[in-house]
This record gives structure tokens, sequence and C-alpha cells, in this order.
């Protein structure tokens, strides 16, 4: 019964007397007198709950199923507390009206009206002469406090609410700063909001009046009120995206831009939908000094024998990305029932005189025949350009496995395929074929053997390639490995592991490769954690192959944690190599140490130094440091290289410092070795209590499309929408890493 809970939360239900003005009748309804604190503070019954329990009546009259309340009714009945002076209903067919002075209390909301029916049983109502609260929880958090939603009439569910004659505010004012004015308006919870024949009133006077508004509901990106700036690209600027319902689910959007460099930019978007198809087409071009022209499909579709996926993408002289460039994108997807996929790529790119194309076309198949599993990949790659080269190859690759009980069998195929003349052409991985064995101590010796040595075999005899000679070399295989933890009530922890490979070649070449590793810890508590790490690799004779090739290693490492008390802990870890120390050579790696000191939730202190071994100097100093209250965040992330004596990085993030009815936020990249800003972001929001004016600047000191950037948003609170703000160039997140050693 949730459900229904967030059909009336959404119930656009504000009635009209007959000849009364919705205004006035909206300034009745705030002067009405609320559920009473007593009301508000008893527990509200489970959604689930059947029980129909009567907490206050005055004339009752029941027979069966039917009960009838005048002179006032309080009830509690599936998740709802409904106080009026009169209830008519029947807890049989779950219906039931409630006339007078209504007031219905649930989790998240309340209805305030003159009459509400609800039809418990099909989650439906048809509410008149009514008032809502509309909560962010009410529609999953896709709007930002509490809205206000009226109507004469309004009926639905918790998946279409339709009203007529309706007020929308966010504004809990009895003469709201603004309200949408609407003949009709449709409520789809965590979708979208369409009015129809709305008018837009500020401070009492009608700004605007529109015959659609729509604005959809999660959807970050979706400027809905006109937005204005100036960067360095565009010039001074106005952009403004203008929503509206087609058919069905058909939506659309059309955008209309002016910049003082580049001209004019015109756009639409097409959002189409069906219990079959879902897509989104978008068009845009800038006509004027440069002409842009931008084309994107996403395309998906639902057919009989699987689903069809469509993405094309054509931009033309795209003045952030490709300018003075064309490029084009395609790729189309279909998966045939749950085992085939067929796919096709196209990548193009054309600028001046240079031309360059990919294509590239895929069969994919997935079965699986009782214990028997089947992979198959075959690739067809083209690649031509205006160099007058052009390479074309097939890529096979397959792999079945199948269970033997004591052990699982695998046969792989791969193999690269020129297609006529292919200059420098080195296939690298081809195996024609490989047919592996492998087993384990549970299959070989029962599940209900405990061998104080878990192990691991395999064996593999197969055919690969070696990219170096062009010869096809034939390799035997085999390995053993095992792994052992051993734990007791103490504080010690104690891992082991190991491995033995052997390979004999068709060459008259053979090695064995021995690797062995060990991990030793000691706990106290969670006052004291100290790791031993010991690593050994070494390989005995000659392998052909690339990919039994391995270097040596014989390496130790050590790290300590220790936390001093409920606030701070520190650490240090280093390790040694007794390889280097056989050359004489500094043995001793790089010595870390790293401290803590945290203050509750709200603040964070983190330093790490590193001690460079080999140079015999501190390299680099990192610090961390973070306060956090309800209203306001600081961080920040610097690195003091000490080699060159410098702080190399300093980077500071700060948001909701409030001065006023203004809230402020920063991002800024200091690079101690340019001595300047690499990114430079501010923004100021201005509180209109129902809306907010949004002022951001940007300046990017270096990197793809260096220089200043400034906007100005006006939002509606209730629905938020992204901004710039945090982000770089290419969309990367900002923060207050420097990048190292964290």
């Amino acid at each position: 019964m949730r459900l229904l809970a967030i059909a009336l939360v959404l119930s656009p239900a504000i009635a009209l007397s007959q000849g009364m003005a919705l205004s006035d009748f909206v300034h009745q309804v705030a002067l009405k007198k609320q559920p009473t604190k007593q009301a508000q503070s008893q527990p509200l019954p489970t959604p689930d709950d059947h029980v129909l329990e009567l907490v206050k009546s005055g004339v009752l009259k029941r027979s069966g199923s039917k009960l009838t309340v005048t002179d006032g009714a309080e009830i509690l009945y599936k998740g709802y507390r409904c106080l009026a002076d009169s209830v008519e209903g029947d807890t049989q067919t779950q219906i039931f009206r409630f006339s007078g002075n209504v007031r219905v209390i649930g989790k998240d909301e309340t209805v305030v009206g003159d009459a509400v029916t609800v039809d418990f049983k099909k989650k439906t109502f048809l509410a008149n002469y009514s008032q809502v609260k509309i909560s962010p929880n009410s529609v999953g958090n896709k709007i930002q406090g509490d809205a206000y939603l009226s109507g004469k009439t309004s009926q639905g569910n918790s998946q279409r609410i339709d009203a007529v004659d309706c007020l929308f505010t966010s504004c809990e004012y009895k003469t709201p700063h603004f309200h949408l004015d609407s003949e009709q308006a449709t409520i789809e919870p965590g979708k979208q909001i369409t009015f129809r024949k709305v008018k837009l009133n500020i401070l009492g006077r009608n700004v605007i009046s529109l015959p659609i508004l729509w604005i959809p509901l999660g959807d970050r990106s979706f400027k809905y009120l006109p937005q204005m700036g100036q960067t360095e690209d565009e010039g001074f600027y106005i952009k403004n995206t203008y929503g509206f319902p087609m058919k069905g689910e058909d939506r659309a959007a059309v955008r209309t831009d002016y910049m003082s460099k580049l001209g004019t930019g015109l756009g639409t978007n097409y959002y189409y939908r069906n219990k079959d198809i879902n897509g989104i087409a978008r068009l845009y071009g800038v006509f004027g000094s440069v002409n842009t022209f931008n084309a994107n499909l996403q395309h998906e579709q639902k057919l009989k024998w699987g689903n069809l996926l469509i993405d094309q993408d054509i931009q033309r002289n795209n003045y952030l990305t490709t300018p003075s460039a064309t490029t084009t994108n395609t790729r189309i997807q279909a998966n045939v029932g749950r085992t085939t996929t067929l796919s096709f790529s196209r990548q193009a790119q054309e600028t001046g005189t240079f031309t360059n194309e990919n294509q590239t076309f895929t069969l994919g198949d997935r079965r699986q025949f009782g214990k028997t599993n089947t992979t198959l990949d075959m690739t067809w790659n083209s690649s031509s350009g205006s160099s007058g080269s052009s390479r074309q190859t097939v890529d096979v690759r397959f792999q079945g496995q199948t269970d033997l009980k004591q052990a699982s069998a695998t046969l792989e195929y791969q193999r690269t395929i020129p297609i006529g003349e292919v200059a420098n052409f080195f296939p690298g991985s081809d195996r024609t074929p490989v047919l592996t064995l492998r087993s384990d101590s549970k299959r070989l010796m029962g599940e209900k053997a405990n061998p104080s040595m878990p192990f691991t075999t395999e064996m593999s005899l197969g055919e690969y390639l070696d990219p170096i000679t062009q010869s096809r070399i034939t390799r035997t295989n085999f390995q053993l490995g095992f792994n052992r933890a051993i734990r007791d009530k103490g504080p010690w922890r104690l891992d082991f592991n190991g491995n033995f490979q052997q390979g004999l070649y068709s060459d008259d070449t053979a090695q064995y490769r021995l690797n062995f590793g060990t991990a030793g810890t000691y706990s106290l508590g969670k006052r004291l954690t100290a790791n031993l790490r010991y690593a050994y690799l070494r390989p005995f004779g000659y392998s052909p192959l690339a990919i039994d090739r391995t270097g040596i290693t014989n390496y130790s490492s050590f790290d300590l944690s220790w936390m001093t008390n409920e606030k701070s802990s520190f650490g240090i870890q280093t390790g040694y190599d007794f390889t280097r120390a056989e050359r004489s050579e500094t043995p001793w790696q790089q010595v870390g140490i790293r401290s803590e000191y945290r203050l509750g939730q709200a603040f964070s202190l983190r330093t790490l130094s590193s001690y460079d071994t080999f140079n015999t100097v501190w390299s680099n100093i990192r610090l961390d440091m973070q306060w956090q209250t309800p209203t306001l965040m600081t961080s920040v992330g610097a690195r003091y290289d000490a080699q060159r004596s410098t702080w190399s990085a300093v980077n500071l993030m700060l948001d909701g410092l409030r001065i006023g009815k203004t809230r402020i936020g920063a991002n800024l990249a200091y690079n101690g070795y340019t001595k300047q800003f690499d990114t430079q972001q501010y923004s100021m929001v201005y509180d209109l209590h129902d809306a907010e004016a949004i002022l951001t600047v940007s300046d990017f000191g270096s990197g793809f499309r260096s220089g200043r950037e400034i906007a100005f948003y006006i939002r509606l609170k209730i629905i938020p929408f992204d901004t710039n703000q945090g982000f770089g160039r290419r969309g990367q997140a900002f923060g207050t890493g420097t990048g190292r050693d964290f």
C-alpha cells in the first residue's frame, strides 16, 4: 500500500469551489487548522495493516462491512491517519469517501481538502477541493524540498495523476513568491511533470504564458530555464531549452542559443518510447562565423528474435571537440536470443587532406551443452586512410570447457589471419590449439580429504606462435601450486603459497620456474598491526615464448600500523631487495611514513612522507586535511617536493560558506612548478527562497581549451540541474588529490 501513499502525496488535488478564484481558495486552505500535534505524533499504521481502527467517531452506523460516521471521525487504515467531518466506507471493497475538512496524513505527506475518495484495493483515488504537499521521498527524491500542488479535481494512482485547474509552487507562504497556474497537469512520479495552458506568476504578476511546459524529473542535465554567461570559445551567450510532450510517450525539446563569437545555435532533441522501442535523436547546428553540425541517435528496440542497439554520432566542425574536422562514429549491436551477438562499429575522421577509417564486425556465440560450455568470437578488422595503406585481418577465438569429474578440460584456439597483403603484420598471441587439464586436491583426493597443504595442478599441450621468430612452437607445460593459511586464536596469522612450473618446447629447449611467497601478520587488537611479506620468483633454463619469460624476484616488505589513541594513528612501510644486495646496489626500498588524526566525523588530517633510499633524500611530503560540518565542507591537499624545495601542488575545495543569503564555493589547483593556478572555479549562489541565482566563474590556466568561463543560472530549488562546477573540460571531476602517494 506504499504505492497508494505515493499516489495520495502526488495528488494534484486542489479544488476550486464554484465561482471562487484559485488564489482565494489556496489562501483559505493555508488558513485552515492543520492537524493537531497529537494527531501528528501518534504512530501511523503499517501499509499492510488490514484492520481498520476507529480512533474517534461521532455518530457511527455499521451494517456488515459498511460503515458511516458523522459529526467528526478519525480512522487508522492501510498506513494512513484520516480525519474528516464524515466518512462512508466499506472494508470489503476497501473504498472510502471522506468529506468536510479532510486531512489524510501519511508518513511523508498530508492532504488537506474538501472531499477525497480512496480505493485502497485498486490503489486509486479521486479528490475534489483539496491541496497536497509533495515531499521528496514521495517521488523517489527526484525533487529537493517540498512542493505544493492543487487542483479542482484530480484522480489517478501511483503511476500517473491528472488534475484540472491546477496551481503548483514550492513556496509554503500564504501568498507564494511564484506559482504555475495551468488548466491541466499530469504528474508521473520519477519521470516527468507536464503542464498545459500554463502561466508563470512571480510576485503576483503573470510573467509568461505557454501552451505546454514539460519538466523531466531525474534528468539533471536538462536546463529548463535560460542560462547566460561568457566563454573564450563562445563569447557572451544566452541559451534556452524548451521541452514539450508529443503523442504517447514521445517528448521533444527545442534549443535556441545565441553566442556573440559564433552566431546562432539551433537544435532539437526527440525522445521516443513505447513498449518495444526507446531512444533519443539529437540535432544541433551553429550558423555564423563557424558552421557546426552535430547529429546523434541512440536507439534500443526489442524484436521477436532479440534486441537491437544503434548508436550513431556525427560531428562536423564542432568548435568544442573537432574544429575543422568531421568525425563519424557508428555502433550497431544485435543480440539474437541469449546465445549470439552480432556487432558492427565504424570510426571515420576527415580533416583537410587527411582521412582515416576503421571498421569492425564481430560475431560472438555463447552456448552450453550439458557440462560443456563453448565460447566463439570472430572479428573482422579493416583500416584505411589517405596515406594509401590498408589492413584487413580476422581474429578467431574459441574456447570449450567441460567437466570430467576429477578434472576440467579446456580447448583453446586463437589466431589472427591477415587478408591479402598486410605490411608489418605481427600476430602475437596465436594458440592453434591448446588443450589443458586442471584439477585440485579436492577433486583428486575427495571432498572428505583434508590435506595439510591444499594444491592445484595443471597440464597443457599446444602450439604457440613466437612473435619474434614468426615460428610455431609446441609447448608441453606442467604446473603444481599450493596455498595454505595458518590461523590460531592468538594474534598471529601466517599464509604460504608456492608454484612450480615446467615447460618443454619443440625447439629442444626447456625451462622450469619456482615461485614462493609468505606473509606473516601480528595484530594486537585494533591498536597495533605488523605485516612481513616475502616473495621469491626465479626461472631456470630458457623459453622461446614471451608468455613464459619472467624476471627474478627476491624481495621482502614490512609495514607497521599503530593507533596511538582513538584520534590518531601512525604507520611506516619499506622493503628490502635481496637481488640488489647481491649486485652491491642499494637494497632498501623507499621508506613511507604516514600519520592520521581524526576529530570525530568533522575533522581529519593525513600526512605521508617518502624517503628516497637510492638518492638518500626526502622526496615527497603529502598532506590532506578535511573539515566538514552539516553546512560547510573544506578540503585541502598539498604535496611538497623536498628535492626541489617547493610546494609542487596545492589543491583546495570549499563548499557551503554562507554570507547572508549567499553561499560560496571554490575549487583551486595551484601548480608550484609553473607558479600559476591550473584551475580556478568559483560559485556564488544567492537564495531567492523558492529559487536560486547561481553565478559560476571557471578559469583553466592550462590544458585543453584553457581560458575563463562565466555562467549565470536561475533554478527552482525543488527541480535541480547540474552545472559544470567541479569538473574539467573533459568532464573529469576535480578533487584535492595531488597525483602521487595517495
